[in-house]
């Protein structure tokens, strides 16, 4: 009884947390001066085009000038939309073809909004090869920028995204999408810009925005084969078979987390499930330090096989599993694909768990994918040991930077107070 009046409690207190930030946001479009200031401009000549949405202050951070480069390689042109200001000496003109500042209302899709309405008033649709959403919620690691910047806009997929999210709808992650020109071009993808009503409560970007851009993207292209992403659950389970030494070592790239979509931790997995528990049993008993010291019918003290029963219920610790995971090697072919097969069904299950990019990121960084989501720890994600194995990945040039930025914001969930901290826990910051 108590548990369902503290639910209903919470759910009148959530719908009261909502409302109250849903006013403030209007006030603050009400508030809040209105323009969009044009400060660099060359003519779109045409061929793929990049609108990066920024949040920047002085001069753009050293990350987003690696994307920048490496889009001018690709012989991209780059209109980015910044809801903060540079100095006049910081402006990126060699960089950047189209450089607006603008009001800091609506979130990434209020910049994503002025982007495409610039990229619609200039008709820069008619010439467009390819367009890449992008934004700088993500650090930008050296490490594997070069081909992903390449396979987004080199691609036969008309639309595609870096990964997917489970959580409440299947959708790709609004922070990174490639769209073949042809969907540009079509009137309901300006329609959904024209229409798209700004912002600034979480929940309503999120439906509004990354889910409905989703939604329509998915029914732009032209089949099931044309909406997806390059780090999928695909990608994944080739890595786990084709790479031995990332499967018997995938334990590392497992985050720990904090709260949010916590992991069930590597010996949880093996001592809960029957089939894998087995294996592991007897991974044991073929182990020399899983002897026993004995004595024979003369009374001399041998050393003596320990049987099953000895192993009944082993202890499973971290050492012991990683070990097995290096070691593992059974009577046949067969049951060497079947205990394989189990544990990556496991893993896959974990993959997709909820957004792809914060659960699997210390993976998915070693696997290839450059962009490392900035609020980490900010949504209780991960924990210090999994931001420095994070920044161990890193080209030691980008790691002091990439420390600055993903601490400024720890826990909300342990560090925000009062009224912040309830609308954090609602998802509403």
């Amino acid at each position: 009884m108590k548990k369902t009046i503290f639910k209903i409690l919470r759910f009148f207190l959530k719908v009261a947390v909502f409302i109250y930030y849903g006013l403030l946001s209007i006030r603050d479009d009400f508030r809040t001066k209105k323009y969009s200031d044009v400060k660099v401009k060359n003519d779109f000549t045409g061929g793929k085009v990049m609108l990066l949405a920024l949040y920047e202050k002085t001069l753009l951070r050293n990350d987003v000038l690696e994307l920048l480069k490496e889009a001018k390689k690709n012989n991209v042109f780059i209109l980015a939309v910044n809801t903060l200001k540079l100095d006049f000496e910081n402006y990126p003109k060699e960089l950047v073809d189209v450089y607006i500042e603008r009001d800091n209302y609506g979130r990434d899709f209020g910049s994503y909004k002025a982007g495409m309405k610039y990229f619609y008033d200039n008709g820069m649709e008619k010439q467009c090869e390819r367009l890449l959403i992008i934004n700088d919620s993500v650090f930008f690691s050296k490490k594997g920028l070069p081909d992903f910047v390449f396979n987004l806009f080199n691609t036969s997929r008309e639309v595609l995204g870096a990964t997917e999210n489970s959580a409440h709808s299947h959708h790709l992650g609004s922070f990174c999408i490639s769209v073949i020109g042809d969907i540009v071009r079509k009137e309901k993808f300006k329609s959904f810009w024209n229409n798209y009503k700004l912002s600034n409560v979480r929940p309503l970007v999120i439906k509004r925005g990354e889910f409905a851009l989703s939604k329509t993207l998915k029914g732009l292209a032209s089949s099931e084969k044309h909406f997806k992403s390059l780090f999928d659950v695909s990608f994944m389970e080739k890595k786990f078979k084709n790479d031995q030494n990332f499967f018997q070592n995938y334990h590392y790239y497992r985050r720990e987390g904090e709260s949010a979509w916590l992991n069930r931790t590597i010996t949880s997995i093996i001592a809960k499930d029957e089939i894998l528990n087995s294996y592991y049993k007897k991974y044991l008993l073929e182990e020399n330090n899983t002897v026993r010291i004995g004595k024979n019918i003369n009374g001399e003290t041998v050393v003596v096989p320990k049987s099953i029963k000895d192993v009944k219920n082993p202890p499973v610790d971290y050492l012991g599993v990683v070990k097995f995971f290096g070691n593992y090697n059974y009577y046949d072919k067969k049951h060497n694909e079947q205990f394989e097969r189990r544990l990556i069904s496991f893993y896959l299950d974990e993959f997709t768990l909820g957004s792809q990019i914060h659960i699997n990121c210390l993976a998915l960084h070693h696997c290839g994918l450059p962009i490392i989501k900035l609020d980490l720890m900010f949504r209780c994600v991960c924990n210090m040991n999994d931001v420095i194995k994070l920044r161990d990945q890193l080209d030691e040039s980008q790691q002091e930077e990439f420390m600055g930025l993903m601490l400024s914001r720890l826990c909300g969930d342990r560090f925000l107070i009062g009224l912040n901290r309830l609308a954090y826990q609602f998802g509403i910051l």
